[in-house]
């Protein structure tokens, strides 16, 4: 991943700007955090991706946590050992399989 120049949401995306590029990710906006989901990326890029784009928004002082929803638990160990202040990771499938389950 190229150094991030600025991190920014739209109506429909949290886009990341990169030098060359830029990276739109489907997101949610909840009263505490950000729910961003990675979980069509692999092990690498998702790690890489949730790190860089936690300690940017860690730097830039942005007041809501960053949650990384991503396709595995292995994933979710990769990014959790490193333990930044500001993120969570919430397993995709894990997820919806909670929502069913609350509205049966």
């Amino acid at each position: 991943m190229n150094n991030i120049k600025n991190i920014r949401l739209s109506q429909d995306n949290f886009i990341i700007e990169l030098e060359k590029s830029s990276l739109k990710l489907n997101y949610k906006d909840e009263i505490d955090k950000y729910i961003i989901d990675i979980s069509n990326m692999n092990i690498i890029n998702a790690t890489k991706t949730a790190i860089f784009c936690s300690t940017y928004c860690f730097i830039k002082n942005f007041k809501k946590k960053l949650c990384w929803l991503v396709k595995d638990e292995e994933t979710k160990r990769a990014i959790s050992i490193l333990r930044l202040k500001n993120v969570e990771q919430q397993v995709k499938n894990q997820t919806q399989e909670k929502k069913v389950v609350l509205a049966s």
